[in-house]
């Protein structure tokens, strides 16, 4: 069992009084967090292209939606498991239980499995998931933002790439039962 998989494990089980701020005082720029690229480094917009040969606007970067409860249920998402937001506390865009994820793109759902080769986020889950040419690389950066008696937000990157574009997308990822 990975360090940080073993961290979140134990910060989800343990009960403490509503929300606790993250050990990490310094406030920092989400960017320096995840990546630990320093106060010199630029701001990113939510969704980066990183596409090669000439970034053009006919390639947009990929953009996940906002989904529902009713989406979750219907995907069969309820119980332990992780989504991710671009803002703590913000619209849900990526939900993940056990074998299965899903999200929306051009207004669809997309349930997604597991990569091959994908390692475990938080028990029951998974970090790599794909469904036909969208893939899902969840970047957790272990830092803990907030702790509820079941639940730990921590800063995340979500890497989402489809048709040959690639976008890095910067929120909170709460995972827990």
């Amino acid at each position: 069992m990975s360090g940080r998989l073993a961290r979140r494990i134990i910060a989800a089980c343990l009960a403490v009084p509503a929300v606790v701020a993250t050990a990490d005082a310094a406030p920092r720029l989400e960017a320096e967090r995840i990546t630990g690229a320093g106060a010199n480094a630029a701001p990113r917009p939510v969704a980066l292209p990183t596409t090669g040969a000439g970034l053009n606007a006919a390639r947009r970067p990929v953009a996940l939606q906002a989904t529902t409860m009713t989406d979750w249920r219907a995907a069969g998402l309820d119980g332990t498991g992780c989504y991710w937001s671009p803002r703590q506390g913000g619209p849900i865009h990526f939900v993940a239980a056990g074998g299965k994820a899903m999200t929306r793109v051009n207004g669809r759902v997309v349930i997604l499995k597991p990569r091959q080769g994908a390692r475990d986020l938080f028990p029951f889950t998974y970090d790599a998931w794909q469904s036909g040419d969208l893939t899902i690389r969840v970047v957790d950066s272990a830092r803990i933002k907030a702790m509820g008696y079941e639940t730990v937000t921590t800063g995340a990157l979500l890497i989402v790439s489809r048709a040959g574009t690639t976008s890095r997308l910067h929120g909170s990822l709460i995972c827990g039962s």
